[in-house]
């Protein structure tokens, strides 16, 4: 049945250029009759149907056009990685199936297989594996073992033998179908008739797609083991995670200052051995998220997929998996640099590099110096502290906080002053560290810690309270503020912290 299926999809992938060819071809008969009648109609109609047409043939050239030149990351030989080429080798032979003939390193938390083709993927012209150096990071010998048996799995399974065709397919209708215009009648009528005919493929090959996975999956059991297999396929969903948490969290926190971490890898590898975050990972293991899959999904839902395996027959693990794969690439965390900047644009490119405690400290005191400006605005803080003196704490609470209609002055103080407090500590909190009196710290478990120098850390937060209350006193705080060296008239300064 699945052979049937995919012998459809490849049917109805070989019928996609006839049926563009049999409409442009409509398209020149009705011109030619258009012409024998009335040239100004030939003309009127030729505006309408002449730039569909060109669409048309130009997105079908496409489909002949090899791809798969552009591969991300860095290309390794087996002579710079020769743990790593010498295992994909040797699960190869034992999948039944040729190696690739290249291996490629990026910063996905993913692996694939890809190959260079040519007639509609009739033609295989060389064959391409992709692994994310996060991935290798994070997972077992075992489990990077299951990993790449599973990619491995997509090239030597019999029972979807049309699937790369099908998955190039896929890519290659949705060229067209993109390709065309949503402008005007015709246009829109050809595009809607075209996207039925790319659902009908994408139903009938869907099918393959998923089956091409199960039948990966258990290739990967049969040459790894069912529980390496299994725990892989949940492996990555917490890794993936963890790696966006750790890029926009922590790779990211500096790049509104132009700073970036000059080692990545060394900051990945801190996250990942984090006893803090370890037991993180191991709660998103053990509850996992409850994934929602499409219909057009290629994929079967994670959940489904271990199912499936724990449901078939057991075979056992190999020994020696626990180890980290990482031991299997050499330098791990500088490749995982290099595979990041080969995607990274030219601004990343251009900004200046740091080691991660000082790239903390710049990135958040970058954000606090902006939030202080935002408070301030035009004013310094003495003029905001004078407005506190003056009773006016409205000025200085948020925008969108307001009190009930009708109370009085007091109960208008009283109501923004929780504001008043937490919008007046981030304008002291970048003073202080303007001043060097305070800093934030560098925390692999958690948001990086503000410490304030002796004896400001007991002194802060009662001045802080007195100024922002009802009946405000700012002179704790204010004297405070001169103790530590704060200028009068501060005022923050992001692109100062930028230099």
């Amino acid at each position: 049945m699945k052979s049937l299926r995919g012998l459809l999809a490849a049917v109805l992938l070989a019928g996609f250029p006839l049926l563009v060819l049999a409409f442009v071809g409509g398209i020149v008969t009705l011109e030619v009759l258009a012409l024998q009648r009335n040239v100004l109609a030939a003309a009127k109609l030729g505006i309408i149907t002449v730039p569909v047409g060109w669409i048309l043939l130009k997105t079908l050239l496409t489909l002949e056009r090899a791809t798969g030149d552009d591969i991300p990351g860095v290309a390794v030989t087996p002579e710079s990685q020769p743990a790593l080429w010498a295992l994909v080798r040797e699960l190869a032979d034992e999948a039944g199936t040729r190696p690739p003939d290249e291996i490629h390193l990026d910063a996905d938390v993913n692996a694939a297989v890809t190959e260079r083709t040519s007639w509609l993927g009739l033609r295989v012209l060389r064959r391409r594996m992709i692994i994310g150096v996060p991935l290798i990071m994070g997972l077992r010998q075992d489990q990077f073992r299951a990993v790449l048996a599973h990619e491995l799995g997509h090239y030597s399974n019999k029972d979807t033998r049309f699937a790369a065709l099908t998955y190039r397919g896929r890519k290659s209708i949705a060229r067209v179908v993109n390709g065309l215009g949503r402008e005007g009648y015709f246009e829109r009528f050809v595009g809607w008739l075209f996207k039925q005919y790319a659902k009908l493929y994408f139903m009938v090959s869907m099918s393959v797609c998923r089956a091409q996975e199960l039948a990966a999956d258990a290739v990967s059991a049969r040459l790894a083991g069912t529980d390496a297999a299994a725990s892989a396929l949940r492996e990555i969903e917490a890794l993936a995670v963890t790696w966006r948490f750790f890029m926009n969290n922590y790779a990211a926190i500096g790049w509104d200052a132009g700073y970036l971490p000059d080692r990545f890898g060394e900051g990945y590898r801190a996250l990942l051995t984090d006893p803090t975050r370890a037991e993180q990972m191991e709660e998103m293991r053990r509850n996992p998220s409850e994934e929602k899959t499409s219909r057009w999904d290629t994929h079967p839902a994670t959940r489904d997929r271990v199912a499936t395996l724990e449901a078939g027959a057991r075979i056992p693990v190999r020994p020696g998996g626990e180890r980290s794969a990482t031991e299997l690439l050499t330098g791990a965390e500088k490749m995982l640099d290099e595979a990041l900047f080969t995607v990274f644009s030219d601004e990343a490119l251009a900004m200046r590099r740091t080691d991660w405690q000082s790239l903390v400290a710049i990135g958040r005191r970058h954000v606090a110096a902006e939030a202080a400006a935002e408070v301030l605005g035009e004013r310094t803080l003495d003029m905001a502290l004078d407005l506190l003196d003056a009773g006016r704490h409205e000025e200085l609470s948020d925008p969108g906080s307001k009190p009930p209609a009708g109370v009085g002055p007091r109960a208008r103080r009283e109501f923004a002053a929780s504001s008043v407090r937490g919008r007046l500590a981030v304008v002291v909190r970048a003073a202080l560290t303007d001043v060097g009196a305070g800093r934030w710290s560098l925390s692999w478990s958690g948001p990086a810690p503000f410490t304030l120098d002796e004896p400001l850390e007991d002194q802060l937060a009662p001045a802080l309270d007195k100024a922002a209350a009802a009946e405000s006193d700012t002179a704790p705080l204010r004297a405070l503020l001169t103790a530590a060296g704060v200028p009068a008239g501060y005022r923050p300064s992001p692109t100062l912290v930028r230099s």
